[in-house]
């Protein structure tokens, strides 16, 4: 007998459960609020952006950013009625910005790293930046990058950039200056031209900018990138909404000549994309 009302009292207590969970399900095609929503809710886009000119740069007086990438972002937000909040972030912290919910998306001229792609998703690529580098303007034994990779050469780098991840990879013989992670790209030209590297790895347009003022360095790659890297925007991992609306928006732009205006208007040097040839459809 008592076995039987144990047997009772465990169905009883299961029904109550089983009747308990589909009031807590949500109903059946309900999901929870994603990023996507809340921003069209909110008419607010929270973006991350990382200085960089001239892509981004920011006023030291004012904080007021400029630049051609936030031409574009601004561009998608007055298209699509919203109200942007910019937050400072890193190169190296914007992934952990964005999946702490600091911002919606990193605006910055990221390169989609594999390493970065296990943290977060990029939208398709809308420019592409060049890499080169820089030696001593009096310096007549390194003309190649297979030049540099040899035991003895001195190859500045800053942590966790492009130039560090290409060294590493293909110059294992130099040895690397690595400097310390900073928005400031001349750090590996400052240190050729005060004779802590023989050479120095930063973007094309950094590099033409720097050499014109510091004749004492000259570009390597005479203007011409060893390597060119997709530049792209950034959102969390899980929000296919949210990078949907973003490379359409990029897309948009791209074939109504507005990208082409701004890079044309901004005229950043060792920047490129790639060109499209149509047919007339009969």
């Amino acid at each position: 007998m008592k076995k039987q009302n144990w047997i009772v009292g465990l169905s009883v207590l299961a029904i109550v459960l089983a009747v308990f969970s589909l009031f807590r399900a949500p109903e059946a095609g309900i999901e929870e609020e994603d990023t996507f929503a809340k921003i069209m809710k909110n008419d607010e886009l929270a973006v991350c952006y990382i200085p960089w000119p001239p892509s981004i740069v920011k006023d030291p007086n004012t904080g007021e950013l400029s630049g051609f990438l936030i031409d574009i972002v601004q561009e998608v937000a007055n298209e699509a009625e919203l109200k942007l909040n910019y937050v400072e972030s890193t190169w190296g912290g914007f992934p952990a910005d964005l999946n702490t919910g600091r911002c919606d998306a990193a605006i910055a001229g990221i390169y989609p790293l594999i390493g970065r792609s296990t943290s977060v998703s990029f939208t398709r690529p809308f420019f592409f930046a060049g890499s080169g580098a820089v030696v001593r303007a009096d310096n007549t034994k390194i003309k190649t990058v297979e030049d540099l990779n040899k035991k003895g050469t001195k190859v500045a780098v800053i942590q966790g950039e492009f130039g560090q991840i290409f060294a590493k990879k293909y110059l294992p013989k130099a040895e690397l200056v690595v400097l310390e992670k900073s928005s400031d790209f001349t750090m590996p030209l400052v240190a050729v031209l005060s004779g802590q590297a023989d050479a120095g790895f930063s973007q094309t347009d950094v590099i033409s900018a720097f050499t014109k003022e510091n004749p004492g360095i000259k570009d390597l790659y005479r203007g011409q990138p060893y390597v060119t890297i997709p530049v792209t925007w950034s959102v969390r991992s899980n929000d296919q909404r949210l990078l949907n609306f973003l490379d359409n928006s990029i897309t948009y732009l791209r074939f109504t000549g507005f990208l082409e205006n701004k890079a044309r208007k901004y005229n950043p040097e060792g920047w490129f994309q790639v060109e499209d040839e149509f047919e007339q459809l009969y």
